[in-house]
């Protein structure tokens, strides 16, 4: 077994399906652009034309909520820290560690929490356990936490400057927008975290745990967090059902034994929730689709969408058509559009601080990067056999023009290459 393979075993031993997923996404409708088709994509610039550096690391890195800052998850739970900056990875030294018990669906889980203060974006902080560290824990295989100040919204009830948030999928290992099924409070002093959300008739699933939609938040609703304690919850719908549907609710609803006085935006189709400027946005189910409102509005859409949300992808605060190109704000419902493109194996995209520029990968063979600069119209196709690992999808945006895109080189090392395009 090579040393590539080992590192993926051990990071991301559910990551098999989450390849099935993605590789399995086809469009297959006609559009003008050609990529995929038509004239093929042998037109396509080679990934060398636009990168402007790369960095060998022993794993990839991972961009923190600040866009400059990147972490390194290693196997034994060991994090550490990197700031881009003048064209180059420069580690960060001053790292401090705090090693805690955290108790999860009745386990003591313990972990050590390595983290930066005074940032830009105030506490970045990571901590992983996985099976390969020796410990007592027995149902669970791996599980990554967030450290992170207080949100202004939970201050009541957390009654701490921190709060912590955990990720049971190691297919989110590499992601740089995870999901977590459990938020804490977190006492730095004696390192003790405790609940938050109300865990009362909580389900237990197949693996023994607790039932991980019973409480969801992402990286991108986390950071917009400021005035609501709201979270995403599936409390009182079938997860077993073919579509799975999303309550929104708050920290205090949530120990409330009364549907009615506990849920708000009944039946979302997702999890995804957006906060700006003390608003609030999310998807509302349709009979024929799915709406964007925003403050619940729900009789008052800022977009109407049609067909399956699974038809869609999110990314940071974007929703992403793939049938016309066409990528949505959530915070304004306006819609920037590229050159139309017929997309095989879409595998995600990611959107820059501006909004104006867009990059879509997509997997297969021979795999491609579609950079958009909606401003000027022009998108430009990059084409190449290893672009990135469609195992671990680690790509985003630092600038407006730089994108770092991680993937592994022949002997296991991870090679993270800075991507810069030209928008004029």
């Amino acid at each position: 077994m090579t040393k590539k393979n080992k590192k993926v075993i051990i990071i991301l031993s559910a990551v098999l399906a989450v390849c099935l997923i993605f590789t399995g996404l086809t469009f297959s409708k006609s559009f003008t652009g050609k990529l995929f088709g038509g004239m093929g994509i042998n037109g396509g610039e080679p990934l060398s034309s636009v990168i402007s550096m790369e960095y060998k690391s022993d794993y990839p890195l991972v961009q923190t909520q600040q866009e400059n800052i990147f972490y390194e998850a290693y196997p034994d739970g060991k994090i550490k820290y990197f700031k881009y900056s003048d064209k180059e990875f420069v580690e960060i030294t001053n790292v401090r560690t705090k090693k805690i018990n955290i108790t999860c669906s009745y386990q003591k889980v313990p972990m050590t929490l390595y983290y930066l203060e005074d940032t830009d974006v105030g506490t970045i902080g990571y901590g992983l356990f996985n099976s390969k560290q020796e410990s007592d824990v027995q149902t669970f295989s791996y599980i990554f936490a967030r450290l992170m100040d207080c949100p202004s919204s939970y201050r009541d009830t957390a009654r701490t400057s921190y709060v912590l948030f955990l990720d049971m999928d190691a297919g989110d290992a590499y992601k740089t927008d995870k999901t977590y099924s459990d938020i804490y409070s977190f006492d730095m002093n004696s390192g003790t975290a405790t609940l938050i959300v109300s865990s009362r008739d909580r389900t237990v699933q197949e693996d023994a745990t607790q039932n991980e939609t019973w409480t969801v938040f992402t990286d991108s609703s986390v950071n917009s967090m400021s005035k609501y304690d709201w979270f995403a919850s599936t409390r009182y719908h079938d997860t077993n059902a073919e579509t799975v549907l999303y309550d929104f609710m708050s920290v205090e609803s949530s120990r409330s034994v009364r549907k009615a006085e506990s849920t708000e935006f009944v039946n979302s189709p997702s999890y995804q929730f957006r906060e700006k400027d003390g608003a609030y946005y999310c998807f509302a189910n349709t009979d024929d689709g799915f709406n964007l409102v925003k403050n619940g509005k729900k009789d008052d859409p800022l977009k109407k969408f049609s067909g399956k949300f699974s038809d869609y992808v999110v990314s940071d605060h974007f929703i992403f058509d793939p049938s016309t190109t066409e990528f949505t704000d959530m915070y304004t419902g306006e819609t920037v559009s590229g050159k139309k493109t017929r997309f095989e194996s879409l595998s995600g995209f990611i959107a820059s601080p501006s909004g104006k520029n867009f990059v879509v990968f997509c997997g297969g063979d021979k795999q491609a990067m579609v950079i958009y600069t909606t401003e000027n119209n022009k998108a430009t196709i990059i084409s190449d056999s290893d672009i990135f690992n469609s195992g671990i999808c680690n790509y985003c945006f630092i600038s407006n023009q730089t994108v770092l895109v991680s993937n592994f080189t022949e002997d296991g090392a991870a090679i993270n290459r800075i991507v810069k395009f030209n928008a004029e």
